[in-house]
Formats: C-alpha cells, structure tokens, sequence
C-alpha cells in the first residue's frame, strides 16, 4: 500500500503491507488491571472463531488474567479452544477445547492431564493463523474462517501414539451444563455439543462438526469424568470429552462451529473448508478478508513500533463484535428462536458501555456495512427480547455496566447516515425504552420517575447514582442529536432537557459531582481518589468530565472555562507523575472508560495546545509494541479505536456528528470513508501555524461528519 524500506528503530517507516506489521501479542500481557486481555488466536474480521491457545502457569490461571483464556506470562498450554472474545473484563468462553499429545492416556480428563510447557520463541501469530511448538517437540498450526478452525498437528518422528484429546466440560471461567460427544472412527468424524455458561451471557449451546482428514484408528470417550466400558462411540454429560488415536504423524482437523445445530456447523463447514485443504490456503483465504477491511488505509512518518501499534490497532477493532449469523443466515434469537438475516449479518458480544466511545463512532465512519449489521442486530434483539442491551453476549443479555449505550450506538449510526438499516423500526423503541414506556425484561432506564420529578437520580433509590445519571444524561443527549436529525421536535426537546439534568449533582460546596438524596441534600465528604458507592468503575475526578457532549455547560458548572482547564491540567499533571501503575489509575485512567475522551475536553475549553500535548504523551506512554503495550483491558477494541482517531488528529463525540481536533501523529494518512478517501496530513517544521479542512482555513476547535464523509483533506502547516 505504501512504498518503502526497513528504518532504524525510531526512525520514520513506509509500511508495504499493513497486514505484516499486526503483532497479534500486542494486548496479550500486563500486570494487574494493566492487562489488556488481547487473544492471539487464529481469527477472521469479526469471526465467531477464534481459535488458538488457553494458557495457564501449570496449576491454574488467575480468570482476571485470562478474560481470552492466554496471557502471556505463562508458560504453559491447556489446549486450544474455538471461541474467545478480545479485550473484554470478564473471563468468557473458550469452548471446545482440542489438544494434541503423545500418547494421552484414556484415563486423561483435562488438562491438569495433558497441558504442556511452551516457549514464546517457538510461538508465532499473524491475521489469520496461529503456531506453536509444545514441549514435546508437537508442531501446531492453527487457521481459522468465519465459522471453522482448522488444525494441523505435526507429531515428531519417534512419537509413539498421537493422540488428539477433545474437552466439552472445559471452559475459561464458569461451567458447562451440559454435552454430547460422538465419534465414527471409520467415517473420521466427531460431533457434540457443549452448553457454556460463565454467568456473564447465561447459558447457550455450541455445536460442532470435526472432520479428521487425516483419519481416526481408535478413539475412547468419558462422561463425568469416568471412563466408559467398551470404548463407545458416544457419552453425555457436563464433563464429557474423548480421546482420538489418529492415524500417521499429521494430523489435519478441520472444525465447524454453530449455535443452532450439528448440522448447521457441517454446512458452516463445508462452505468454508473444503475437505484436504492445506493450512497455508486457508490461512490465504482469511488473510484475503483482512487485507479487504484493510484496504484504501496508508501511513506515511511512522516508525515501525509506531507502525505496529496502529496497525494492530485496527486489526484488533475488527475482532469484535462477534458474527452469530450462520452462512445461510440463520441465528439464535433473544427470544430463543431461529431467526434469517437476509442481506445482513447477525452479531453479538456488544461490549457497548466501552464501543459506544470509540468503536462504534469508527465502525461508522470507516465500515458503514458492518456499521449497519451491528444496528440491525441491536434492533433484532429489542424485537425478540424486549429491549435494547448494554452487554449482549451470543443469544443473551449479559446485564454488566450501567446506562443506555445502544441508545449512544445506535444515534451515532443515525446522525452519521448509515445506510442500510430500519431506523423507523429502530426510534419508536429507543424512544419507548428511554422513557420507560411499557415493561421490559432487562435494561429499563432506572429511576425515570425521581430524575423528571426531581431532577436527579437520588442515592437512597439507586446504587451508583452519580454514574448512573451522567452516562444517562450522554444517551438523552445522543437521542436529542438523532431526533434533530430525523426531525422529532418533541422527542428533541425533552431529551434535551431531561440530559441538561446532570447539572443537579454538582455540589457546589465540595466541587464534585456527588450523590444526593431524596430530600434535595448531598451526601457527606467524599474522597475523589476513592472508588466510592455513587460511582461505577470509577472515583470522583474520573467522572468529573463525563459530559462532553456539553462542554460549554460543563464549563460553567465547574466555575468556568479557566477554571475548567486549570482542574483539568491538574488531572493529567498527577497522572503523569503516578505514572504506570497495576491498580486502578487515581487520577486520568486510559485503561478504563469513564475518562478517555478528557484530553480532548481542553481544545472545547480554548486550549487546544494542551490536547495536542497530553494525546500525545498518552499515545507515547498508554500504548507499546509488546505483549504490556495497553493500559488494560482493550475492552473490545475501544483503546484500539482511540488510538486510530488520536493518530488521525481528531476524537469523535459519540452520539453526534461532531469530531474535536487534534493533530496527526504521522506524516499522511489515508482513511477509507464513503465517498473514496480523507487524507490527512502535515506540511513543514516547527509550530503549528494554521490547519486547512478540505482546502479552507479552519480554526474551530471542532468540525461534522459531513466534512469528512465524502472524502477530502485536513491539512496541518507547520513553520
């Protein structure tokens, strides 16, 4: 895409293909809440499969340390599972695990039986495939599609029986409630099912077809951990698994996946993996779907760590949200139906109190396509569950975070005109759901009647409150953009107002917003560098900024745009001097959400030199070409996100079609938008000197999506 040559570390670097810069380790590391829970796992652009490695230290894995079931500290393997999500908080997944060994014994029951030591100088991951050497010299290779993964195990000469252990009871946290195995050793097939459940989505079924190519000369099953009389072909149970003999020293395992049925995951299969297919082709085959997403993106001035991040950076927001929808279309319902998208893709694993931020304003702007299935599936699960969600995990609410993020998701799609999706069908619900409007199963907005009579979210009716309200008052005002957008004055106004309430818990007296109570009081002193009840994830000066939607209002609130600013240097002053830290940030977090887009506040407030430098400092310091190189959970690509805007030179206020400006980190960049290509770049040294969007001198501190969406240039001068 780029024409150029290696460059000295530090020096600046064309990138001749973007694909080979990705390091999939990036994100897999970190210490404490430093851990960016990144999975190097073979992947397609938003694939139901994710297969690659589940590790542990030897004995165990704290969960917290291994959300995509690998963390990079460790030196073990337990097997290699077929589903996982990226960057997420809470230990999921990782179901269907398969492990190859020298002679695994039948009495072996998981992987406390058969886990190997491995060497990260024998491991190796790229979009689209995934390799490993185990201890006992077993060559791994793993590749994936949308629905499959496909394995090949090379067992050393002197191997003396391989063997194939395949685990329905192992999951990454949580249990599984229920499983079938079969095998027809002539045929050289396994089939089953598992039941996940790691009570973060509830319980689903997972079902697969293998097809051992290479063949199967025996094979022995288990159920709840007993080893069945007469080696039968088939066991049932919550722990149930088998042992496959394989035949000659390859194995080659091609694996489809469904949640509907057997047969639904041979047909997701043998659409996707034709039978005898070499590893490498289907490595080409996916890698040809990452270099389409990738396609019409270029940089020009980075160094080549600066080019790994960004460009992992955008392999890593196309992990997720996860495609559900089988090959003929069909999916499992909220309302545990089978349902057919025609013309779109159903997908889940929404991790929307995070994307709403980030993701979601990228998908938008670069993958209106994607963009539009994303909607129409948030719009499928309120017609077949009764809501809309904030955390939907495969066929499930998961009910974690706080607020009304579809609601910002959704707007955004809305104010941005991406095409494609049933916004008639979409805005009568949002509107019902955020004014309480009939019974919902999950989800309904929480104390409507105290915030309209009050004007506030009382602490003795709702834990979290000060939390609860300021992410609500960013959905109202992301519903006011949408209605002003599709012309719904009345819907505008109350919106507008009821988002303009957030203001009534600013205690004034102790300068915070802070939690009231019923009879109009404030509550005692609190600390602002402690997790304290009214807030969520979060203290006190992390939720200080949380309405920049309305940073003029904000301003006044807080006595001012110099005082605002002064409040808001000081955040980031002592952040720098904590500097990296494994516990919860005191002061800016960039590994959590609440505060993220805070840097960008100071270009609203008339300061727009200090964005520049403190996006900068957070881009030096927050992200790093190794397996640490996040500053904690990439929450399903919203650090990831962050870091393509920061490096683009302008920030998204989700929810609305406005971008806050920045400056580029590099020397060009070409984004793929609608209407061809926006092409932002830097001219000359020294100070910034003036910036031109689309050849006319700009000095607003911020500029609409109209600006951008049909292509054009944002040209930074510099003398």
């Amino acid at each position: 895409m780029l024409i150029g040559c290696p460059a000295p570390e530090g020096q600046p670097a064309a990138t001749v293909d973007p694909l080979s810069q990705v390091d999939p380790f990036i994100g897999t590391g970190g210490p404490g809440y430093r851990v960016g829970s990144a999975t190097p796992a073979a992947t397609a652009p938003f694939g139901l499969v994710k297969l690659g490695p589940d590790t542990s230290n030897g004995t165990a894995g704290f969960g917290a340390f291994h959300c995509s079931g690998y963390w990079h500290p460790d030196d073990h393997i337990e097997g290699f599972s077929h589903l996982h999500m990226h960057g997420v908080g809470v230990p999921a997944l990782g179901d269907i695990l398969f492990m190859p060994g020298d002679g695994i014994p039948e009495t072996a029951r998981g992987p406390a039986d058969w886990r190997q030591p491995f060497s990260h100088d024998e491991e190796s991951a790229t979009p689209g495939r995934y390799d490993v050497v185990l201890a006992d010299g077993i060559e791994v290779s793993l590749a994936a599609t949308l629905h499959a993964g496909h394995h090949r195990y090379l067992f050393p000469a002197n191997t003396v029986d391989p063997t194939v252990a395949i685990d329905l009871g192992y999951v990454s946290y949580g249990t599984n409630l229920g499983a079938a195995i079969e095998v027809d050793v002539a045929a050289g097939v396994v089939t089953g099912f598992m039941t996940n459940d790691d009570s973060f989505g509830g319980s689903f079924p997972i079902y697969f077809y293998a097809a051992v190519d290479t063949g199967i000369t025996a094979a022995t099953t288990w159920s709840e951990g007993e080893p069945l009389p007469g080696a039968p072909a088939a066991s049932t149970g919550s722990e149930v698994g088998a042992i496959l003999h394989v035949a000659g020293n390859e194995a080659r395992i091609r694996v489809g996946v469904s949640l509907i049925g057997v047969a639904e995951a041979k047909a997701n299969l043998d659409a996707e993996l034709p039978v005898d297919q070499p590893v490498e082709d289907t490595e080409a085959a996916t890698r040809a779907l990452w270099a389409e997403r990738f396609e019409g993106w270029a940089i020009e001035g980075a160094t080549e760590d600066e080019a790994a991040i960004y460009w992992t950076s955008l392999y890593h927001l196309l992990q997720m949200p996860t495609l559900y929808s089988d090959v003929d279309g069909r999916y499992v319902g909220f309302d545990g139906e089978i349902h057919e998208a025609e013309g779109w893709s159903y997908h889940s694993d929404l991790s929307l109190w995070d994307t709403y931020r980030t993701a979601h304003p990228a998908f938008d702007l670069y993958f209106p396509d994607d963009a539009a299935s994303f909607a129409r599936s948030l719009v499928a699960m309120a017609e077949q569950g009764g809501a809309f969600p904030r955390w939907p995990v495969a066929q499930a609410e998961g009910g974690s975070m706080i607020g009304a993020p579809a609601d910002i998701a959704l707007a955004d799609a809305i104010v941005k005109d991406v095409p494609g999706w049933d916004i008639d069908s979409a805005w009568p619900m949002m509107v019902a759901q955020a004014r309480g409007e009939g019974d919902y199963p999950y989800n309904a907005r929480p104390a409507i009647a105290e915030l309209e009579s009050l004007g506030f979210i009382p602490a003795d009716v709702m834990g979290g409150s000060v939390a609860w309200q300021l992410e609500l008052a960013w959905a109202d005002a992301a519903l006011v953009a949408a209605a002003e957008h599709l012309g719904d004055k009345p819907n505008a106004e109350h919106f507008a107002w009821r988002a303009g309430l957030y203001k009534n818990l600013y205690d004034v007296d102790q300068g915070w917003f802070h939690a009231r109570y019923s009879d109009g009081s404030f509550g005692e002193d609190l600390n602002p560098i402690g997790w304290e009840e009214e807030f969520v994830e979060g203290n006190a000066w992390q939720y200080l900024w949380l309405a920049p939607w309305d940073a003029a209002g904000l301003a006044t609130v807080l006595g001012g745009e110099a005082t605002a600013r002064a409040r808001l240097d000081e955040f980031f002053v002592n952040a720098r001097g904590e500097g990296a830290i494994i516990g919860p940030g005191t002061w800016y977090w960039h590994g959590n959400e609440p505060d993220i887009h805070a840097a960008w506040l100071f270009t609203l407030w008339g300061d727009a030199a200090a964005t520049r430098a403190w996006v900068a400092w957070l881009m030096e310091s927050q992200y790093h070409h190794d397996p640490d190189g996040l500053a904690g959970n990439d929450d399903a690509g919203t650090l990831s996100a962050w870091y393509l805007f920061a490096a683009a030179g302008f920030y998204p206020i989700a929810g609305t079609p406005t971008y806050i400006l920045g400056e580029p980190a590099f020397e060009r960049l070409e984004l793929p938008v609608d209407g061809g290509t926006f092409v932002v770049s830097k001219d000359g040294d020294g100070d910034l000197v003036g910036v031109e969007l689309n050849g006319v001198e700009w000095t607003a501190a911020t500029f609409e999506h109209v600006e951008l969406r049909a292509g054009g240039t944002l040209n930074f001068r510099y003398d």
